[in-house]
Formats: C-alpha cells, sequence, structure tokens
C-alpha cells in the first residue's frame, strides 16, 4: 500500500510540474493573431520613446516579422513591473488587419520583455530569444 501511495504521490508531482512548465512558457504561437499575419495586414513598428521613429513594413517585412514571433518563446513574469538596463530600445508593433476592430499590440523592451495588453493578463513576457532585438531591427531595416 505504501508503495501505491508513492507512485500516486510522484504522478501528481510530475502532472503538476508538467502543467507549471507549460503555463509559464509561452510558445509564440499561442499569442492571439500572431498566425492569422498576412501581408494584408498594416503593420506599423515605432522605435524610441519620444521622437520616435515609425516604420510601415512591406509585404516581406510582415512575413519576417510573423515568422521571428512564432519561432520565438516566452516566459511569464508574476509582475506588472519590470526591470530592465536603462537605454534600452522600445518598440511598438501595431498590427492592423484592416477591418477596423482587430488590432494586436505588442510593446518590447529590447531584448528583455515583450507585453500584450490584452493578452496574459496584461503581464510581461521574459524574450527567450537571444537573437529577439537583432532580428527586429533587421526586419525593421530591411527596405527602410
Amino acid at each position: 500500500m505504501k508503495k501505491r501511495g508513492k507512485i500516486i504521490l510522484a504522478a501528481v508531482l510530475i502532472i503538476i510540474g508538467v502543467l507549471s512548465y507549460s503555463w509559464f512558457n509561452v510558445r509564440g504561437e499561442e499569442i492571439k493573431g500572431v498566425s492569422e499575419i498576412t501581408s494584408d495586414c498594416t503593420v506599423t513598428i515605432k522605435v524610441g520613446d519620444e521622437g520616435e521613429k515609425e516604420y510601415i513594413l512591406t509585404g516581406a517585412q510582415i512575413e519576417m516579422l510573423r515568422t521571428l514571433i512564432l519561432e520565438s518563446t516566452f516566459t511569464r513574469t508574476l509582475s506588472h513591473i519590470v526591470t530592465y538596463p536603462a537605454g534600452t530600445e522600445k518598440y511598438t508593433i501595431l498590427i492592423d488587419w484592416n477591418n477596423r476592430n482587430d488590432f494586436l499590440h505588442i510593446y518590447s523592451a529590447g531584448n528583455e520583455y515583450i507585453s500584450i495588453p490584452d493578452q496574459f493578463g496584461g503581464k510581461h513576457l521574459k524574450i527567450n530569444n537571444p537573437q529577439w532585438e537583432t532580428a527586429l531591427k533587421g526586419i525593421i531595416y530591411e527596405q527602410s
């Protein structure tokens, strides 16, 4: 009987571990709307805080951005407030499906965090892709 109880306890702990891992780790495809991004969308990226520069992406750039998001992973944070190094470049990504009611806003703090206000409880997601910011800059400046 003791052995059976230990097996059940171990199984419960494994299930809790798997559920916790899957809740904290977010794949890019779990971000609502990303898989529906097409070249028919209007995608604008603003770089910086004040005096920000605005870039409107072409069809090829949009596909590159979609691929970047889909292939990246993120980790949920429990806090509404996060800190990152001073001087971190900020990016505001606005994806508009041109139907007057569907938008996706992604706020990125360099290679540190992204935030999607209407998803994940408005909390930040830690970026796990070390090439995120480099790839984002490559997309922006591809044909600008």
